[in-house]
């Protein structure tokens, strides 16, 4: 029986695919209230690449971002209709495990949004919470995890003081360590890297490419060359509906549609 406590609805290794599909969205609509977020998106996402969400703003990537791990349940008046499979269930059910299925599917968000606590505690707070105890075993996870994100050269001497103290760009490198130290299978990154300078960008995007080695990374970004540079798919959406995805690199040379091309060329968006 899956952690969710539900009994399969697909199972998607079934399907045709050169890939693993490590998690897929089929017809999902949003609304807040009576507003349409996104319109009966269906895409599919590969385990272990990258997937670059774009698209102007406002056009339903973040969206569907935080559908995946049921995020939008925080929103008041929002509701979600359509099918999420993930390991062969469907996680927009009612009966889902939210908190384990955060687990499994982090989250990282725009801005840094570490605690006002410790580096180590930061790291420490999720496997605490999901019932870790022993403190070797805490101190070993807290150790992976800031490797991981590749952090730990930079804090193992400061792991007691304040998260705060860390600049922009180490911050949002913990708060993905944190999310890793739940060790999830699938990781979800709202514009990971509009709040830092150059470098620290630069950091994160190397980070990424190393850390699809052991997660999917589904990510939104406004950054086309970003999209570019790191991604193996990109999907693009327009005013709440998904107009075309594939290959980063075919999706860019030969969009099929030419809102695509109008978006990626910025001659609109």
């Amino acid at each position: 029986m899956s952690v969710f406590q539900m009994e399969k609805t697909v199972d998607i290794t079934t399907l045709p695919q050169v890939e693993t599909i490590a998690i897929e969205a089929k017809s999902i609509s949003v609304y807040y209230r009576k507003k349409h977020g996104i319109y009966k998106v269906s895409l599919r996402f590969s385990a272990n690449h990258v997937t670059a969400l774009i698209g102007p703003s406002g056009c339903g990537k973040t969206t569907l971002l935080r559908s995946l791990n049921r995020m939008n349940d925080e929103v008041e008046g929002c509701i979600v209709s359509g099918s999420i499979l993930f390991s062969g269930v469907n996680i927009n059910a009612p009966s889902i495990n939210v908190f384990e299925l955060r687990k499994r599917i982090g989250m990282v968000f725009q801005e840094p949004n570490v605690f006002a606590k410790s580096v180590y505690q930061n790291v420490a707070f999720g496997p605490i919470r999901h019932g870790v105890k022993d403190k070797h075993r805490l101190a070993e996870i807290v150790e992976e995890s800031l490797q991981m994100a590749a952090l730990w050269d930079e804090v193992k001497d400061k792991l007691h003081s304040s998260a705060l103290t860390l600049s922009g760009g180490q911050q949002q490198r913990l708060c993905i360590a944190r999310a890793i130290a739940l060790q999830p299978e699938i990781l979800l990154l709202d514009e990971p890297t509009s709040s830092l300078d150059p470098i620290s960008t630069g950091k994160l995007e190397q980070l990424i490419g190393e850390l699809k080695k052991n997660y999917t990374i589904i990510f939104v970004t406004h950054d086309m060359q970003q999209a570019a540079r790191i991604s193996d798919y990109t999907a693009f959406f327009h005013m709440g509906k998904l107009i075309e995805s594939g290959r980063t690199k075919e999706l860019f040379t030969n969009p099929k549609d030419e809102r695509t091309e109008r978006f990626i060329s910025g001659r609109f968006g």
